[in-house]
């Protein structure tokens, strides 16, 4: 018998449209420390969930974020105050991803305590059944989805760690971001532009430049190229970030 219901999915008759909007984009950015990760982002009009120390030197809007609850408790101020129309910033940051990503794992511990009595746990990988692994890799997505849906930029900061690759005939090493296992993957996959920021000395001068084409040796990316790879920043962060910013609308 054939069905005479509406359909509920109509097929598109027009290309869509590219958005390159600023709001519509998510950037992941590591590097050395100290080389100026957080301070590029203080030129914006942007909110840091600082997992970690290391902004007293900037003049920024930040928010303390020590636990898995407090994460939920800054997300749900954001999302009302994204409904409520008070909503003030043009970009999210996460500083840094490492402890966030830590938080994480902490509340998958205390989750798998709670849920496995008499069970000593103090990792992920001590929670039954590789449970903890998917409990983790499910709060990481949600969390990031979430902040997705929030009308702003959403960029996270991270550590660099040169990672060695054993191939068949040799080892490389790679500068990639030092979460490691799938989540690592994952949080290179899920933003729009990965920057890796590579800082080298030429005489007493440090050159530093971004990285967004992946190699061997370098995990990057850029999508659609925006960002061109080897992009020298100046000695001006500010001027760096309105560099940045410039390529968006």
């Amino acid at each position: 018998m054939t069905s005479t219901a509406t359909p509920q999915i109509v097929l598109p008759t027009k290309k869509s449209a590219v958005d390159n909007s600023w709001t519509s984009q998510k950037t992941g950015m590591i590097g050395p420390s100290g080389i100026g990760k957080s301070k590029f982002w203080s030129y914006s009009n942007g909110l840091y969930i600082q997992t970690e120390a290391g902004l007293n030197h900037l003049e920024v809007y930040k928010i303390p974020c020590r636990s898995w609850d407090e994460f939920k408790e800054i997300y749900t101020q954001l999302l009302h105050a994204s409904q409520n129309g008070s909503f003030q910033y043009d970009t999210i940051i996460i500083d840094t991803i490492d402890r966030f990503i830590d938080l994480i794992h902490e509340e998958v511990v205390a989750r798998g305590r709670a849920k496995f009595k008499g069970i000593e746990i103090n990792s992920i990988g001590d929670v039954p059944n590789g449970a903890g692994w998917s409990w983790a890799k499910e709060l990481m997505e949600n969390s990031l989805n979430k902040l997705e849906s929030l009308p702003a930029h959403i960029a996270y900061i991270g550590h660099l760690e040169q990672k060695e690759i054993k191939e068949p005939t040799r080892s490389i090493h790679k500068a990639t971001i030092s979460i490691g296992g799938k989540m690592g993957g994952d949080l290179v996959a899920w933003p729009d532009h990965f920057l890796n920021i590579d800082a080298q000395f030429q005489g007493s001068k440090i050159v530093r430049k971004v990285r967004t084409l992946p190699t061997a040796t370098v995990e990057a990316k850029s999508r659609g190229g925006v960002v061109k790879d080897g992009w020298v920043w100046e000695e001006s962060d500010e001027a760096n970030f309105k560099a940045f910013r410039g390529l968006f609308k």
